[in-house]
């Protein structure tokens, strides 16, 4: 079936759910298995093939211009940055806490929807803006024993950061193409692009990592889940790009890393036992309410 036959809100409900899949795998890498770089390229390339793969038997590839190409090359990149920073960002930090600071990157690609598309940003939409710093604020852990700690996981929440806005401006850009019914084309190229940037990284010389958190990168279990984790991220970046050029980036993107966010600190909570302060729910709670505040002209949108 078409995406264009389902309704946007079941099509919302997926992506977040398949994000939601993709990120419970990730965090359980970087918890129960990866041990270093290496691993780190690992996962990145083995995700990225499997979603690679997975893009060619559902869709194919029918028609490739200059442009998906090029954007696609850079998309792949980006992405493969992304996620090699946002591993090792959970290495360092809990799930939720790195959750929140990645799920306020929806200020990019909101911005530049007004910026470069010509979409309005309402009042609500700025308080909402303003939520999610306070989100950020009352959510990070600054504790003086953790400088070191925080530093080094807020360094690579930054990098992860602006590679996630930087991906949601490219899929805006895409999707407003002439080259927009690429969408498949787009994806497998950005997908073999970051699995050949994580194999080219993973070959070359340098000091190894041997140090191993349980059972091996290598190992059926594993190969199952880093193939697991490659659908996710087949799944979920297919639908965010198809509803990136058919929803308002100040709406569809607060939507998703929003919501994301909230599921994301539920199951850290019940899932992998990460404990929240005060100041920390009630910092989620400003990112709920940031959300809410986002949603306000979601009456006018198409769904």
């Amino acid at each position: 079936m078409s995406l264009d036959r389902i309704p946007v809100v079941l099509l919302l409900a997926a992506s977040m759910a398949v994000a939601l899949s993709g990120g419970i795998i990730k965090n359980y890498f970087c918890n129960r298995i990866s041990g270093g770089s290496d691993d780190r390229q690992v996962y990145n390339g083995a995700t990225s093939l499997s979603a690679a793969v997975i893009l060619l038997l559902w869709g194919g590839i029918s028609s490739v211009s200059s442009f998906t190409v090029v954007l696609g090359i850079a998309f792949g990149i980006v992405t493969a940055l992304q996620q090699i920073s946002c591993l090792k960002a959970m290495e360092r930090g809990s799930w939720a806490y790195t959750s929140v600071i990645i799920s306020l990157s929806t200020l990019i690609p909101a911005l530049s929807g007004m910026l470069f598309w010509n979409e309005r940003i309402s009042w609500p939409q700025i308080a909402g803006l303003a939520m999610m710093a306070g989100c950020l604020i009352l959510s990070a852990d600054y504790r003086a024993d953790r400088k070191k700690l925080s530093f080094q996981w807020l360094f690579y929440c930054f990098i992860t950061f602006v590679c996630t806005g930087l991906v949601g401006v490219m899929q805006k850009w895409h999707q407003n193409s002439d080259s927009k019914s690429e969408l498949n084309a787009f994806l497998i190229v950005a997908f073999f692009i970051s699995f050949i940037y994580s194999a080219v990284s993973y070959a070359l010389p340098r000091r190894r990592n041997s140090k191993k958190n349980g059972q091996s990168s290598g190992s059926w279990p594993t190969v199952v889940l880093l193939i697991g984790g490659g659908v996710c991220m087949a799944v979920n970046n297919k639908l965010n790009l198809f509803l990136s050029g058919v929803m308002e980036s100040a709406v569809f993107f607060p939507i998703v890393n929003g919501g994301g966010l909230v599921l994301t600190t539920v199951a850290a909570v019940i899932l992998f036992r990460e404990r929240l302060t005060l100041k920390q729910w009630i910092g989620l709670s400003f990112g709920v309410a940031s959300v809410v505040f986002f949603c306000n002209p979601f009456h006018g949108a198409s769904l």
